[in-house]
């Protein structure tokens, strides 16, 4: 088949009707071979060629390809398990809090998982109306486990009306956020209780009980997330719950 010309070239039109080849000016003939001449094979005058070997190339450079796209895949996928399986707790200290944090046990510290005091976050203060005291633990490293959890416990006592007190609270747990709040009721706990879960879409949960009994109002704040495969994930809310309990129940009774 005839190859269309190269780019930018054009085929030149056949010459106009009339115009005949050019013949060779007068006298001159093309001249035949001498005989015995004979029109020389294809390849005359070089050595013959072998034939081409196909280069390798494309093939070997395809493989580190893919062998590279494997390796990254591994990479991250080990990136993503250890993210979602670290600790993330703090070196273990030895704050000294407040004495009315004492109240909550070794105990049921370690099933809540925040056996590590944090000085930073506990303290004591005189308020117009009563006096705060804030109580603060977090995940020892190495000692409660992988993921991650955190304990703040603040109480208000001598308040002239707890009951106001008590109700602000709650609207303050269920409020300012934008997970869902689900309340629920609690019985036998003080003169009145009620848990707030916050329920989102991250991996976090984040659990509160707040009670009131006489002129006090106790609020414990717990969350935290559990370690997954590849990525971290919501804790088992029944165990979460009755963590969070088990340290409420221990402040309130020795109040």
């Amino acid at each position: 088949m005839n190859q269309p010309p190269p780019h930018g070239w054009q085929q030149q039109p056949p010459p106009p009707q009339g115009w005949q080849q050019q013949q060779p000016p007068g006298g001159w003939q093309q001249q035949p071979p001498p005989p015995g001449w004979q029109q020389p094979p294809p390849g005359y005058g070089y050595p013959p060629q072998p034939p081409r070997k196909k280069s390798k190339a494309p093939i070997i450079i395809v493989s580190i390809l893919v062998g590279l796209l494997v390796l990254g895949g591994g990479g991250i996928a080990l990136a993503f398990y250890l993210y979602a399986n670290r600790d993330g707790g703090s070196p273990k200290r030895d704050n000294a809090l407040p004495a009315l944090c004492g109240n909550i046990s070794e105990t049921a510290l370690a099933k809540a998982r925040t056996t590590n005091p944090n000085g930073l976050g506990s303290s004591q203060r005189d308020l117009p109306t009563g006096k705060r005291t804030s109580c603060s633990w977090d995940q020892a490293k190495g000692i409660d486990g992988k993921g991650l959890r955190n304990t703040n416990v603040d109480v208000t006592s001598g308040l002239d009306d707890a009951r106001s007190e008590y109700q602000q609270q709650v609207q303050q747990a269920t409020a300012g956020n934008r997970s869902t709040p689900q309340l629920k009721p609690l019985d036998g706990l003080g003169d009145e209780a009620t848990a707030v879960l916050l329920d989102s879409t991250s991996a976090y949960m984040d659990l509160t009980i707040l009670v009131r009994k006489g002129d006090k109002v106790i609020v414990v704040n717990y969350l935290g997330w559990d370690v997954g495969i590849f990525s971290p994930k919501k804790p088992n809310v029944a165990e979460f719950e009755a963590a969070a309990m088990g340290m409420a129940q221990e402040m309130v009774a020795k109040l």
